[in-house]
C-alpha cells in the first residue's frame, strides 16, 4: 500500500493488509487453424482499430459477429483479437468469456459474467457487490481506469447477456459472437459470417491435412473430389475439421472413397440437421462410426458430464475404465476432432454441436440402466475427489495449492453436478457434494454459488425430511451472512441453527452457534450479550474436549474484556488461550494471540512488550508462510515509538495465570485470510 491518505481517521480493530488480487487481462484462447476470411478479418480490423480522429469518425465500440453454429465465429473473433493485440491497439489487455448462451443448463447469467470479469480486473471477491447494479457500476469503474482494452463476449444468445458487460466509455472495444442477429443493441456494427466459399473450404481442408503430414497432397491432387467433399460438408469449418481428422487418421484413404461414404450418409440423414446446416450430422455420423467401440462408448458417455470440459479421472469414472485406458481413448477422440483440448492440459471439451450429437447418441445407443450407473459413478467420483482435495491442507490449515488448482478447474462442473444429482433422483448425493464444496467455495469467496447451493440444499433437505442436512444448510447460510458482513441475516440464520442443534441434541453444533452469535454481538458492540454467548459456548467446548473451540473462545473473551477496558481479565484470557495453542503446537493460534497481546500492551503504553509480542507474531507467521500477515504486523511495529536506549534488551518475563481446571477453534470470521473451516454435522 503506497501513497498518502488525507481526511479523518477511523480506528478499526484487526486490520489486515492483503495482497492485491491477481489480474487476468491476457485471457485470449489460442488461434485454431485458419484459412481465408480475409474480408471478414479486414472488416473487424476496421472496427477495432483506434480512431485517428474521434470527432470526425466516432469509434465503433461494439462489433457483433453472427452466423450459424460451427461456421467459425469464435475462430474469426479470436484471430482478429490476437491481431489487434499484436498491433498494440489494446494496451489495457483483453477480457474473454464464453457466455455459453445456447446451453440452457450452462448459460452464464450477467451476474456470473460480471463477477468473473471483476476478478480478472483484480477485485477481491469480498469487494464484489451482491446486486447486479453494483457489479455493473464497479466493472465500468475498473475499466475506466485502464487504457484501451478489448472485451470479447463469445457465444452470446441475447442482448440481455451482452448489455451489462458493455463498458461505460468509448475508450474500449467489445467483440461479440452470436448465432442470432441482435436487434436491440444500438450502435453495434454487425458482421454476418457465412460458410466458407469453395476455394477457402478446400484451402482449410488442405491446411488441416498438411498440418499433420506436410507431404500429404491428397486434397490438391484430386481437386474434383476435394470440391465434392467440401460441398458435402456444407462448406462448414466444424464439419471440415472432422473430415480432415478422418483423412489424417487414414493416410492411405483416397478422397473419392471418403466422398462416397459421406455422400451415402448425407443421403440417409439429409432431413436431419444441426442448427442451419443439413450436412453436419452426416459428417458427425461418419466420424462416429469410424471410432472403435470403446472410443464411441466413451464419446457418448461424456455427454452425461454436466460441465463444459471433462478431466481424465471423471472420464475414467464415467466409462468405468482405468485412468490410463480412459486417457488413451480421450486422446483418440481428440485426434478424430470429436472433442477438443481443454485447459489446463489433461482436460477435454466439446464444441456445443458435438455435445448435442453425443447426447443423441447416448440416448439412442446406451441402455438406460447403464446411463444411470454411469451418472452414479461420476457423482461418486466428484464427491470423493472433492473430499480428498479439501483434506489437502498446508501448515496454516489452508487448502493446498495443488488442491486449489484442481478446484478452480472443476468448480463450474462441481456446482452443476450438485443440481444434476438432484435432477437425476439422487438428492442425498446432491447434498453430500454441496456440503463437501464448502471449504473451497468459502475460501475462494464464490458467494453467488454459496447462496444458490445452500438455499437449494435447505429446500432439498426439507423436501426429503433430512433434519441433519437441514441444519448443515442453515449453518452454511449463517456463515455466508457472516462472511459477507450481512450481520442481521447471519444472526437470523445462526439463531435457527442454534434451535435446530438444540432440538437434535447436537452439542458441537450448539457450541458453534453460540460461538458465532457471540462474535456477531461483539462486532455490534453488544459486549454484555457477547460475553453471555461466549461463556455458554466455553462450557460446552470444555465438556466436549474441543481444545480448539476452547482456545478460540478464550481468545474472543480476551478481546471482549479488552474492549470493555478490563485489561487484567483480557490478559488472563489471552494467556490461557496462548497456553492451549502452545501445548498443541498450533502456530496459527499462537500468532493471533501474540498480535492481540501486543495490542493490549500497546493500549497500556507498554511499547517494549508490544514490540516483543508483535515480533513473536511475525516469527510464527513467517513459519506458516503467511506473508500477508507478516506485512500487516510489521505495519503495527512501524508505528511504535523508537526503542528507548534505557529499555531492557528483552521484555520482562510474564507469569501467566493458571488455566482453569479444563482448559476458545479460530472462527474464520476473525481471520479473513484463513481457510474456511466448517465442521460437518
Amino acid at each position: 500500500m503506497s501513497g498518502s491518505v488525507t481526511g479523518p481517521l477511523i480506528q478499526a480493530r484487526d486490520v489486515a493488509f492483503t495482497e492485491p488480487a491477481p489480474v487476468a487481462l491476457a485471457g485470449l484462447p489460442p488461434v485454431d487453424l485458419f484459412a481465408g476470411r480475409a474480408a471478414a478479418l479486414d472488416a473487424l480490423a476496421q472496427s477495432l482499430r483506434p480512431s485517428q480522429d474521434p470527432a470526425a469518425s466516432p469509434p465503433v465500440v461494439l462489433s457483433v459477429v453472427t452466423g450459424l453454429a460451427g461456421v467459425g465465429k469464435t475462430t474469426l473473433a479470436v484471430r482478429a483479437a490476437h491481431d489487434a493485440v499484436a498491433a498494440g491497439w489494446f494496451p489495457g489487455g483483453v477480457l474473454f468469456i464464453d457466455l455459453q448462451g445456447y446451453d440452457e443448463r450452462a448459460r452464464l447469467t450477467p451476474d456470473v459474467a460480471l463477477s468473473t470479469f471483476l476478478r480478472a480486473l483484480g477485485v477481491h471477491a469480498e469487494h464484489i457487490p451482491d446486486e447486479r447494479a453494483g457489479r455493473e457500476a464497479l466493472y465500468r469503474s475498473k475499466l475506466a481506469e485502464l487504457p484501451p482494452a478489448l472485451v470479447v463476449l463469445d457465444n452470446a444468445s441475447s442482448a440481455d447477456q451482452v448489455r451489462p458487460l458493455l463498458p461505460g466509455t468509448r475508450t474500449h472495444r467489445v467483440l461479440v459472437t452470436s448465432r442470432d442477429t441482435p436487434g436491440d443493441l444500438m450502435g453495434a456494427r454487425l458482421l454476418d459470417l457465412n460458410v466458407l466459399d469453395p476455394a477457402e473450404a478446400v484451402s482449410l481442408l488442405d491446411g488441416a491435412v498438411r498440418a499433420a503430414r506436410p507431404e500429404d497432397d491428397r486434397v490438391v491432387a484430386d481437386p474434383e473430389a476435394a470440391a465434392e467433399l467440401v460441398r458435402l460438408c456444407g462448406h462448414l469449418p466444424l464439419a471440415l475439421s472432422i473430415v480432415a481428422a478422418t483423412l489424417v487418421a487414414d493416410p492411405d484413404q483416397p478422397l473419392d472413397a471418403l466422398v462416397a461414404a459421406l455422400g451415402e450418409a448425407s443421403t440417409r440423414l439429409g432431413e436431419l440437421s444441426f442448427g442451419d446446416s443439413p450436412r453436419v450430422r452426416a459428417a458427425f455420423d461418419l466420424s462416429y462410426h469410424r471410432l472403435t467401440p470403446a472410443a464411441a462408448r466413451l464419446f457418448r458417455l461424456l455427454s452425461l458430464n454436466p460441465g463444459r470440459q471433462v478431466g481424465v479421472a471423471a472420464a475414467s469414472a464415467l466409462a468405468d475404465l482405468p485412468p490410463r485406458e480412459a486417457e488413451k481413448l480421450l486422446t483418440s477422440l481428440r485426434r478424430a476432432h470429436m472433442i477438443e483440448a481443454g485447459e489446463p492440459r489433461g482436460w477435454f471439451r466439446w464444441h456445443d454441436l458435438l455435445r448435442l450429437y453425443a447426447k443423441e447418441r447416448v440416448a439412442a445407443d446406451e441402455p438406460a440402466a447403464e446411463r444411470e450407473r454411469a451418472v452414479v459413478r461420476l457423482l461418486d467420483h466428484y464427491a470423493e475427489a472433492t473430499r480428498r482435495a479439501d483434506a489437502r491442507r498446508n501448515p496454516a490449515h489452508e487448502i493446498s495449492r495443488e488442491a486449489l488448482a484442481w478446484f478452480d478447474v472443476e468448480h463450474p462442473t462441481l456446482v452443476d453436478a450438485v443440481l444434476v444429482a438432484d435432477r437425476e433422483g439422487h438428492p442425498e448425493r446432491a447434498l453430500r457434494l454441496a456440503f463437501l464444496l464448502t471449504g473451497f467455495l468459502f475460501y475462494r469467496r464464490h458467494w453467488d454459488d454459496c447462496r444458490m447451493l445452500y438455499a437449494f440444499a435447505l429446500e432439498t433437505a426439507k423436501r426429503i425430511g433430512d433434519r441433519a442436512a437441514e441444519a448443515q444448510a442453515v449453518h452454511r447460510l449463517a456463515r455466508l451472512g457472516r462472511d459477507t458482513r450481512h450481520r442481521q441475516e447471519a444472526r437470523r440464520w445462526y439463531r435457527e441453527f442454534l434451535a435446530l442443534s438444540r432440538e437434535s441434541g447436537d452439542r458441537p453444533g450448539t457450541a458453534q452457534a453460540l460461538h458465532n452469535l457471540g462474535s456477531i454481538a461483539r462486532r455490534a458492540r453488544e459486549l454484555h450479550a457477547a460475553q453471555e454467548y461466549y461463556d455458554e459456548a466455553l462450557d460446552l467446548y470444555r465438556e466436549l474436549g474441543d481444545w480448539r473451540g476452547e482456545a478460540d473462545i478464550l481468545f474472543n473473551l480476551g478481546t471482549v474484556a479488552r474492549e470493555r477496558r478490563r485489561h487484567g481479565s483480557a490478559y488472563e484470557y489471552y494467556t490461557a488461550a496462548m497456553r492451549l495453542a502452545t501445548e498443541h503446537a498450533d502456530r496459527l493460534r499462537e500468532a493471533r494471540v501474540s498480535v492481540s497481546r501486543g495490542i493490549l500492551s500497546r493500549r497500556l503504553h507498554d511499547h517494549e512488550m508490544a514490540r516483543h509480542w508483535w515480533r513473536e507474531a511475525i516469527r510464527r507467521y513467517e513459519e506458516l508462510g503467511r506473508d500477508d500477515m507478516v506485512r500487516s504486523v510489521r505495519k503495527r511495529l512501524a508505528k511504535l515509538p523508537p526503542t528507548s536506549p534505557t529499555a531492557p534488551a528483552s521484555p520482562p518475563s510474564e507469569s501467566p495465570p493458571p488455566i482453569p481446571p479444563q482448559s476458545p477453534q479460530i472462527p474464520p470470521e476473525s481471520h479473513p485470510q484463513s481457510p474456511p473451516h466448517l465442521p460437518s454435522g
